[in-house]
């Protein structure tokens, strides 16, 4: 899987659950990044000094896949079928194309026919159930992850594939931690595996044993990596904000592939606690009230939850005790251009609001009138070669 795919799938992903089943997906299709030379290409005459026209266009769809470039990938397959509906190659190399580009359902229909013509390979019988599993056929990708369990019955990934298909039932969830324990059972060293099951315990409000899989995943892991920023978004609910910055200070990776992130999450408790601490000891204090309205502003863009009009109170209070208050009359419209993004209210307000605060500081009023203009509130941005 290309660099570019990698990097940006996990762009604004806000589901947990959504996330886990992109990674699981993308961890195989990356191991086919890798490994898929000798599955696609092992076919093709290593001695041949004139490789045939099939195995060329299969070659050239291999790599356009390896490159991020899938509309060349499905292209050059498309080629290849037409020579030759019977070679798995080409349609194995569609159904990764399609899956990368989140078309599950045509991504499905090419690992069937991968299925049928060379049921063996295993991998694409998970590869299957994970877009089954997008498209809410579950029957069919459980079916599908017993079959590549017969043909490997150590097959971790397997039984990982059968939790995620089973974690969001209610009356199968025992099911899914089964699956998940046996997965790690065979494989200690499948991390994702300890997120997953780890949020299962927490959906079902067992933290103590959703901490025990976390730390479990910590110890499994030589950059005691996984678990760890599960852990700490376990912390920071708890409020053990001391105990979720050491996680967050002896990291090996900044990599998060949850948002908002953990050191997210951490940071804005603890700004939270120390404005609530500050104002409890100076409640008249247009400086504390300040920081108070801020820690209170500061939250996820797709978040509607009235934050905007509970942090201006804060504001107005500050801007009462110390009228040329210039940074609190810009907080309040920043918060009411974030508010008024999403309800799209109070036009009128916002322009006396903005004139106020041009009074006080010509500079920082042009700077609200630019992020006026370019701010956006709600998901931004559509993972590239992600098709809707």
């Amino acid at each position: 899987m290309s660099t570019i795919l990698r990097k940006n799938i996990f762009q604004r992903t806000r589901n947990l659950s959504i996330a886990v089943l992109l990674v699981s997906l993308f961890v195989l299709l990356a191991s086919f990044a890798k490994a898929g030379g000798k599955v696609f290409l092992g076919d093709v005459p290593q001695q041949q000094s004139q490789p045939s026209e099939l195995d060329t266009l299969v070659q050239a769809a291999y790599q356009a896949y390896q490159s991020g470039k899938l509309d060349d990938a499905l292209a050059n397959c498309a080629k290849a079928i037409a020579l030759n509906p019977d070679d798995f190659r080409s349609h194995g190399i569609a159904g990764l194309a399609y899956a990368a580009q989140w078309k599950m359902k045509s991504a499905s229909a090419e690992f069937a026919t991968v299925i049928r013509l060379k049921p063996q390979l295993k991998e694409f019988y998970l590869l299957k159930a994970k877009a089954d599993t997008s498209l809410g056929d579950l029957v069919e990708a459980i079916a599908l992850c017993e079959e590549a369990l017969k043909l490997d019955p150590n097959f971790a990934d397997a039984y990982a594939t059968i939790g995620e298909a089973l974690e969001h039932t209610e009356q199968r969830q025992s099911e899914a931690i089964s699956a998940y324990q046996s997965a790690i059972q065979i494989d200690p060293k499948l991390f994702r595996v300890y997120d997953s099951l780890g949020q299962l315990f927490l959906n079902l409000k067992d933290e103590k044993s959703a901490e025990k899989i976390f730390r479990q995943g910590m110890a499994a892991d030589p950059k005691h990596m996984s678990g760890r920023f599960q852990l700490g978004r376990l912390f920071v609910q708890q409020g053990k904000l001391v105990e979720a910055r050491q996680l967050w200070n002896e990291r090996t990776s900044d990599e998060d592939r949850i948002q908002p992130t953990f050191v997210q999450l951490l940071t804005r408790a603890e700004n939270m606690k120390r404005a609530t601490e500050l104002l409890a000891k100076n409640p008249n204090d247009p400086d504390a009230l300040n920081e108070m309205g801020l820690a209170v502003l500061d939250g996820d863009s797709w978040v509607v939850d009235g934050r905007q009009e509970r942090a201006i109170v804060y504001f107005r209070r500050a801007l009462q005790i110390k009228p040329q208050f210039d940074r609190a009359q810009y907080n309040i419209v920043k918060a009411m251009i974030q508010y008024m993004d999403v309800s799209g209210k109070d036009k009128k307000k916002l322009d006396q609001e903005l004139a106020k605060l041009r009074q006080l500081d010509p500079a920082l009023a042009a700077e609200m009138e630019q992020y006026r203009k370019t701010y956006q509130g709600g998901l931004v941005g559509t993972p590239i070669n992600v098709k809707q």
